[in-house]
């Protein structure tokens, strides 16, 4: 739920509770007054009633005078004598059934009688033999007066809790507004639109703290990001240059390891050894420098490079050339014509990546399935080994640069911890992406997705 939401429910369930309690005080207090009307007029009524008059000469009510009050007296033995019925002359109303508890009780103060209809009950002993005058009033009108007031107060709390929650929602909505900004901005600068700022609120308000406070965290990131391409530039770039400086007398001393391995002098072996580890270690040098330089340029594809290319062709032409070199392994290749836009060259560096992988960290005979194909603006390549595989928690970590698996990766195989790297880069410059996984074979699955020819960009 969200907090427009949130603060939409929370301001309606206020104002419906302040709106309900509202209502039931006036309702009591429309009940108190009522009910205190009715108990003075009985009280006036028990006390000015002439029971005499009313026995000796009773005056019946005209048929058109509706009277409020009946008039009985309850002699000692509990017998009612009405005196005077309540209602219309025409239509006398009956006179509520009244028990001795009931009797009791309205000789200390007004009661209310259910019935049909009920009514409003006092009593008072007028004379020594036990008498007892009691005085009535029915509470028809009264409880219709109380039901409809009901009824209007059920229907303004619903009219009165709409309008709360729909003048709630638009106030909140407006009041909220800048934030919808402000997410519409961080989702822009996320997206790449690093001179986007968060817009400003109203200062002095909580929103205009925050916008504040985000835009000066965002500069500082911007100068931080800035600070770190130009770093990440300026490392790129000397480690280009030391590669290629350090290429030059790299060959010198391969030159001279081989002139001096072919020689005819007599050496000892401590020599001879001596002339066998620096020859394995300037052709590691020369591998590491040549790695570096192709990752190098693997970050950028040059114009003059990009082409119209079908991956698959690369695909097949690469893996029957492992297959060739390596005839005691199983390669299974399923290709269909899929065509890219982009270097050509790069992307064979990839495949042979993946083959020298292949070759290095899975056993002799492992065999491999490789399916490489169109799937909608996508082309799809995986290859499959039945191989060691890669740890799941370490799949990531191994597409970084320089990073190896101990047991299986080691400094002797002869790896750099360049390979997956430049498979990485090679994807993201032509805007794909590379996922590793678990093959079905058992060993590792890897996963590139890139855009096809005439996708849209």
């Amino acid at each position: 739920m969200s907090l427009r939401l949130r603060l939409t429910v929370l301001t309606t369930l206020i104002v419906m509770a302040a709106t309900v309690a509202l209502g039931v005080i006036a309702y009591l207090s429309a009940a108190r007054i009522q009910y205190a009307t009715i108990d003075r007029a009985l009280s006036s009524a028990v006390v000015d009633v002439r029971i005499k008059g009313l026995t000796d000469k009773p005056r019946p009510v005209p048929a058109d005078v509706y009277n409020p009050v009946a008039v009985a007296v309850v002699d000692a033995a509990g017998s009612t004598d009405v005196l005077r019925a309540a209602g219309f002359g025409s239509d006398p109303l009956p006179f509520p059934m009244l028990s001795s508890e009931d009797l009791s009780a309205a000789r200390s103060g007004p009661i209310t009688v259910e019935g049909s209809p009920s009514y409003r009950v006092l009593a008072a002993a007028r004379n020594g033999r036990g008498d007892t005058v009691v005085t009535a009033t029915p509470l028809t009108s009264v409880q219709q007066d109380l039901a409809r007031l009901r009824l209007l107060i059920v229907v303004a709390v619903v009219v009165v809790t709409v309008l709360g929650a729909l003048l709630s929602w638009l106030l909140i909505r407006r009041a909220l507004r800048p934030v919808d900004d402000m997410v519409d901005a961080a989702q822009a600068i996320a997206e790449g639109d690093i001179d986007r700022r968060v817009p400003e609120a109203r200062t002095g308000t909580e929103l205009g703290d925050l916008a504040d406070a985000l835009n000066a965290m965002i500069a500082s990131l911007t100068t931080s990001l800035a600070d770190v391409r130009a770093s990440e530039n300026r490392l790129r770039t000397f480690v280009s240059d030391a590669s290629h400086e350090i290429r030059t007398p790299l060959t010198v001393i391969r030159g001279y390891t081989e002139l001096l391995q072919q020689s005819d002098e007599p050496r000892s072996e401590l020599e001879q050894r001596a002339l066998v580890r620096l020859d394995e270690e300037s052709r590691r040098l020369d591998a590491l420098v040549t790695q570096l330089l192709t990752l190098e340029r693997s970050a950028a594809v040059r114009p003059d490079s990009v082409v119209v290319f079908d991956l698959s062709e690369s695909v097949t032409a690469v893996f029957g050339d492992f297959q060739a070199l390596h005839p005691n392994r199983s390669v299974t290749v399923a290709c269909q014509p899929a065509l890219m836009h982009g270097s050509e060259e790069a992307w064979q560096q990839l495949l042979t990546n993946l083959t020298q992988n292949l070759a290095r960290y899975t056993p002799d005979g492992t065999p491999v399935q490789v399916f490489c194909a169109p799937e909608g603006d996508l082309v799809r390549l995986v290859v499959d080994d039945a191989g060691p595989g890669i740890p799941e928690a370490r799949r990531e970590e191994m597409l970084q640069r320089f990073t190896r698996l101990d047991d299986s990766r080691s400094t002797e195989s002869g790896g750099t911890g360049l390979g997956l790297s430049i498979v990485r880069s090679v994807v993201e410059t032509h805007g794909g992406s590379i996922v590793l996984g678990e093959s079905p074979a058992g060993g590792l699955r890897l996963v590139i997705t890139a855009p096809r020819l005439g996708a849209p960009t």
